[in-house]
């Protein structure tokens, strides 16, 4: 994938470049501002709701005192104190009397009230008063250890509240709180009855529900510890204790809002505590009505990113045009140049870099136009010098028609060894100013190997042995010319010619695993370590080749210019053991 991006032309990877590096931090402001402002939409949202919370809370506290007002009201008259201090053993009609009297009281008390709550007056005497449609059961028969009556006793004539374990349903309401108080006599503060005010849920759900009701929210009011006095839309938890795992932020601290859970999904928890009456509502909001409200600022946000990374996708791609523009000049300039024509400028309009490197291209463009007029003159300088040169040596056809000439003389005179000798050395002189091709036939070069080989048998006599092995799938492969002969010469010269005694001088040549090899072997004098560690330097840095004349150093220098460095030479010798050199060359076959 690198590979395939680095490949790409230069104007267009500079327009994804300058296009990624905008788009990574637009992308990254996007979702920081989007999540900010998601963030503040949920704040604001989460206190707007608080507030309404808390509003309902006050009301609730209103409600509280007032229905404390109303049980005072009642606590304190004088016609509830004079009928429950009257005998169980009145008359039925002093019994009626008094009824009419405590409903004419609870008429007076409840007026235009539309509170859905049920006064009960409970008397020691055996009275019960009541506006509900029936008494209950457990009004019926007072006991002083249970609920209302429990807490009442304990508040002394205070007006106490309940909601523990006194849910109670009646019909269709439920009754979801109480208030209870002792009824003493103004005379000795004697008990002569309780008074009971049982407050029905949808008494509490008008304090808040008119608000509610088009909302997703799940509301409750809850008490100190816990219970569920009311709630909407469902109401099935009333009378309970709240189970949910925000539960412990709710009951420990005064209000606030944070993130939670409900049916496996993302809903935000809003709550208040009211400091009067200790009673907290809590609301349980979905995130997603949240997102919505913050859907506008998502598709801004999106809007905003699209727009600047479109800007800048159009200033990228102009920048990168004021780039490659002049580099492209600079390119097709090159090429004319690569063509062969060096009167081409490339123009600079500005001071940048890139104007700099095409005057400094400019200036290069002169020089090497400058260098070739000079070089041709020098040339041509040198051409004359050499044809000076070559009209005061001995022309090679004048001394290769001389040595035929001497050879003629010799058949006719009957010496034929040096008749032999005038042939091989004019053939060695005709091979040597052939200019046919840089390569030739193996056999064609080993031919003129024959001859060397000839004059040299002559030269020795019997003091040399020379074996001759050649593979001959290897005589019509190419090698260039007069390539083993000057390693032939060196091993006789410098291994055999000054050795005390025969020497034998082993010439072998072969193809192995795709290579020509050529192997020349004499047990002559050797080498030292010294001599072979120098002859080895030589071989690898051929470019001091010159100062050692024509021997190994040339050959090998001609293998590398040919072929390279992988093929060449390979000297191994021993002092008054002999020597083997080894000719690694490619196999090259005609095509």
């Amino acid at each position: 994938m690198i590979k395939k991006l680095m490949s790409l032309k230069l104007h267009t990877k500079l327009m994804l470049f300058f296009s990624a590096i905008t788009l990574i931090p637009l992308l990254f402001l996007g979702i920081f501002t989007y999540q900010v402002s998601s963030k503040m939409v949920k704040e604001q949202v989460s206190k707007g709701i608080m507030g309404k919370l808390t509003q309902i809370n006050k009301n609730l506290a209103f409600f509280s005192r007032d229905i404390e007002q109303l049980s005072n009201y009642i606590y304190r008259s004088d016609v509830v104190h004079s009928v429950l201090e009257k005998p169980e053993s009145r008359t039925n009609l002093e019994k009626y009397q008094d009824f009419k009297q405590i409903e004419t009281l609870f008429d007076s008390v409840l007026g235009t009230k539309t509170w859905d709550i049920n006064l009960y007056i409970l008397g020691f005497n055996g009275d019960r008063y009541f506006t509900g449609d029936y008494l209950p059961l457990e009004y019926s028969d007072i006991q002083a250890n249970w609920g209302i009556f429990r807490k009442a006793e304990e508040g002394k004539g205070a007006a106490v509240w309940d909601t523990h374990y006194t849910i109670k349903h009646t019909g269709e309401q439920e009754v979801v709180l109480r208030v209870g108080r002792l009824i003493k006599s103004p005379q000795n503060e004697e008990t002569i009855g309780y008074l009971v005010i049982d407050i029905l849920e949808t008494s509490i759900a008008e304090l808040y529900q008119s608000d509610y009701e088009d909302t997703q929210n799940q509301l409750f009011l809850l008490d100190a510890e816990g219970y569920v006095i009311s709630g909407f839309p469902s109401k099935t938890t009333i009378g309970t204790r709240m189970r949910h795992e925000s539960m412990d932020n709710i009951m420990g601290s005064q209000s606030g809002f944070f993130d939670t859970n409900w049916n496996e999904k993302k809903y935000i928890t809003i709550f208040d505590t009211n400091e009067e009456t200790n009673y907290k509502i809590a609301t349980f909001l979905p995130e997603n009505n949240i997102v919505k409200s913050g859907r506008s600022i998502r598709f801004l946000t999106i809007l905003l990113i699209i727009i600047g990374f479109i800007v800048a996708v159009w200033l990228s791609y102009f920048f990168s045009l004021t780039i490659t523009t002049p580099v492209n000049r600079l390119n097709k300039i090159m090429k004319k140049v690569e063509s062969g024509n060096l009167d081409v400028r490339f123009q600079a309009k500005f001071q940048d870099e890139i104007s700099d490197l095409g005057r400094n291209f400019n200036k290069m463009i002169i020089k090497l136009k400058t260098s070739i007029k000079d070089s041709l003159e020098k040339k041509n300088r040198l051409q004359k010098a050499e044809i000076q040169t070559l009209r005061a040596q001995i022309n090679p056809h004048f001394l290769y028609n001389t040595l035929e000439t001497m050879s003629a003389i010799a058949k006719i005179k009957g010496v034929r060894t040096i008749s032999e000798l005038a042939i091989s050395l004019g053939e060695m002189m005709r091979y040597s100013i052939k200019k046919d091709s840089e390569l030739v036939r193996l056999e064609e070069d080993l031919s003129l190997l024959e001859r060397y080989l000839y004059i040299q048998e002559v030269r020795f006599r019997e003091k040399i042995t020379i074996i001759f092995t050649v593979d001959e799938s290897t005589k019509h492969l190419f090698i260039p010319p007069l390539l083993i002969q000057p390693i032939v010469e060196n091993a006789i010269i410098h291994g055999l010619e000054t050795k005390v005694g025969k020497g034998k001088l082993l010439i072998c040549i072969f193809s192995r695993n795709a290579f020509l090899y050529v192997e020349i072997k004499d047990d002559g004098i050797g080498m030292s370590v010294e001599k072979l560690a120098y002859v080895n330097r030589l071989l690898h840095h051929t470019e001091t080749a010159g100062e050692s004349g024509i021997g190994l150093e040339n050959v090998m220098k001609r293998i590398s210019l040919y072929f390279g460095d992988n093929y060449g030479l390979t000297v191994d010798s021993e002092k008054d053991t002999g020597t083997t050199i080894t000719m690694k060359l490619p196999i090259l076959k005609e095509k």
